[in-house]
């Protein structure tokens, strides 16, 4: 007997059959012509070695065997349909369901006036948006996990495609206390390098923006203290603690009041693109390009 799965079209057809009890009715049914049919029915039957009509002049009635065929059919047929059914609710998720990833300053800073964009355009596309930074946006990306991610680091990541949809300006600033508020000459990329400053962990796309900037003078960033929080940073700098480069939108209240002052810099800067990526060897499902064009829109 032979090991290979019956056709499920060709089981369908035995249904068919079982119910009309005709091979001629179940053809005209399909619209299909008599002797391709009784071809289908003998193939199904060698394929499973069994034996399933009896075919006579008053018509075609199914053995023992048959109608036990004709019974698992039936339950292999109905979770046919269930899986066919569930890949069509997924597929139309996936046309309205946004999976995207967002670096930290993008999310406080940027994200909200592209999603509100995408709303006005599209209520009825919803986004699941991860927030982490710029090298987790990367390997959610790669992994499949996001199908669109927005880092703001200096350099896209290699092997992934990529659209430009802004930029974005770092900041140094100190509390009106500390002595660089005070400077009349800007800090140069060796003061700035060693003198303590408040950053993000490593991979967040804007400590990367800051080390590379002073890698491309000379000098290697020997921070204080590190935070996965704007927030927390911005808050440690009021408090004294020491500079705190950050976006300048995180920081534009905070110097609007006073409570924090921008340190002038000399030789560097600290200006670095907002940049969409995604996987180069999936095409962009239509919700997440949606996002992308919101991006691209400001």
């Amino acid at each position: 007997m032979s090991t290979r799965r019956p056709d499920l079209d060709d089981l369908e057809v035995l249904a068919l059959v079982a119910r009309t009890e005709s091979i001629g009715q179940a053809a005209q049914e399909l619209r299909l012509s008599q002797p391709s049919v009784s071809r289908r029915m003998l193939a199904l039957e060698r394929r499973l070695g069994v034996t399933l009509l009896h075919r006579t002049t008053q018509g075609t009635t199914l053995t023992a065997h048959g109608r036990l065929v004709v019974d698992w059919a039936g339950e292999l047929l109905g979770a046919a349909d269930r899986f066919t059914r569930s890949v069509a609710t997924l597929r139309a998720e996936g046309d309205r369901v946004v999976r995207a990833a967002v670096s930290m300053t993008i999310a406080e800073h940027y994200a909200p006036a592209w999603l509100a964009r995408l709303h006005a355009a599209a209520p009825q596309l919803e986004v699941s948006l991860v927030v982490a930074n710029s090298a987790e946006v990367e390997r959610l990306v790669r992994s499949g996990a996001a199908e669109l991610g927005f880092v703001e680091v200096p350099s896209a990541p290699d092997g992934l495609r990529r659209e430009r949809v802004g930029e974005d300006r770092l900041v140094v600033a100190v509390a009106p206390r500390h002595p660089w508020a005070a400077r009349t000459e800007p800090v140069t990329a060796a003061e700035l390098a060693a003198g303590g400053v408040l950053v993000r962990e490593a991979g967040s796309g804007t400590r990367v923006t800051l080390e590379e900037a002073l890698r491309g003078e000379g000098h290697e960033l020997e921070p204080g203290l590190v935070m996965a929080s704007n927030s927390g940073l911005t808050h440690a700098a009021m408090a004294g603690m020491g500079p705190v480069a950050l976006s300048e939108r995180a920081l534009e209240v905070h110097l609007r009041l006073d409570e924090l002052r921008a340190v002038p810099l000399d030789e560097i800067a600290l200006v670095r693109p907002l940049t969409a990526i995604w996987r180069s060897d999936t095409p962009l499902p239509d919700a997440a390009a949606r996002l992308l064009a919101a991006a691209v829109a400001g």
